[in-house]
């Protein structure tokens, strides 16, 4: 073979070889940068900086669009940000791509849950559990299929058989701590959230329900100083507004209980409770004349305001009422 033709042959095997790992070399480096993308939305999604997070979640999915997990979690930053009807696109797109990507039912599950549509939500928890092989999962879903019917002494033997298989099982401490607090337990209620709380230490929602609670057994110290952790977090928070509120009303500092009641009105300016406590402030500072005013607003807002109110506390004074009423709302549920 001559010097022009070994050239010759050589560069054809170049070319072949380029032709050849070209293709795998663009779909390894494509995978890599959309994986990329990928981990950077989980980053943003952690601290809670939604935007930025569905931005990289959409460029992953540009990238390589046959990737379910890129989907799901596209889908859990829509639903966090309440963009509920992309967030059901994009789960839906999940079990598309990836029919064993069970953990979209229950994001499914949770977002028919919180518009109201009981049945459907439990459609979906049902497929999750079918599919799902944790214990603890299959126990905790099982709690909120439970829960949604009002069955709520059967949800806690299930939350509670899922804190078996996986004691730090945050989302089961905090259903279990709802359910006491809902039936006014609020010592137990306090207990299963500050377990709740050790595992994470910053979750707002906890903080500010655990403030709540606090607040209602009376510990107004204990509440002010989880309330005010839960307020550098979200200074947006309503409930943790009023709730502070509550709390320096409890401890005798008036001036700071209207203060958080106010800004706790900015944010929920129709809130007739918000407006009523208000007044109530107001009375006790001597204020008549804005008292007044805002039990009127309270009232025009709700005109069963106070109704409402005389009707709760009977409530608390017979408990064998409320449990009528429970019964009778499970049976209408199922």
């Amino acid at each position: 073979m001559t010097r022009f033709n070994i050239k010759i042959f050589s560069i054809s095997l170049m070319i072949l070889y380029a032709l050849f790992l070209f293709p795998t070399w663009t779909l390894a480096r494509q995978a890599t940068s959309s994986n990329t993308y990928y981990l950077q939305g989980n980053k943003y999604l952690a601290r809670n900086k939604l935007r930025k997070a569905i931005k990289n979640y959409k460029t992953a999915i540009k990238i390589n669009p046959k990737v379910a997990r890129y989907y799901y979690k596209l889908a859990r930053a829509y639903q966090k940000r309440g963009s509920i009807n992309e967030a059901i696109i994009n789960y839906t797109k999940t079990v598309d791509i990836d029919p064993k990507y069970y953990r979209a039912y229950s994001g499914l599950g949770d977002i028919f849950l919180e518009k109201g549509e009981r049945q459907k939500a439990v459609s979906y928890y049902e497929i999750y559990i079918s599919r799902c092989s944790r214990k603890s999962e299959k126990y905790y879903f099982r709690g909120r299929i439970c829960d949604i019917k009002g069955n709520n002494n059967e949800a806690i033997k299930e939350y509670q058989k899922a804190l078996k298989c996986r004691p730090k099982y945050f989302e089961a401490l905090c259903s279990i701590a709802a359910i006491y607090a809902e039936q006014e337990e609020f010592e137990k209620a306090a207990d299963y959230y500050l377990r709740a709380r050790k595992i994470r230490c910053y979750d707002e929602e906890t903080l500010v329900n655990l403030g709540i609670v606090y607040t209602k057994l009376k510990r107004f110290r204990n509440a002010l100083k989880v309330l005010n952790v839960a307020l550098k977090i979200n200074p947006f928070n309503k409930d943790t507004r009023f709730y502070l509120g509550k709390a320096y009303y409890g401890e005798g500092n008036l001036d700071q209980a209207i203060k958080q009641t106010k800004k706790a009105l900015k944010l929920d300016p129709d809130n007739s409770e918000i407006h009523f406590t208000l007044g109530l402030y107001y009375d006790k500072k001597g204020w008549q004349d804005m008292a007044v005013a805002e039990y009127k607003e309270a009232l025009y807002l709700n005109p069963d305001y106070l109704f409402n109110k005389v009707e709760m506390l009977n409530r608390r004074e017979n408990p064998d009422m409320q449990q009528d009423r429970k019964s009778k709302e499970a049976k209408e549920n199922n």
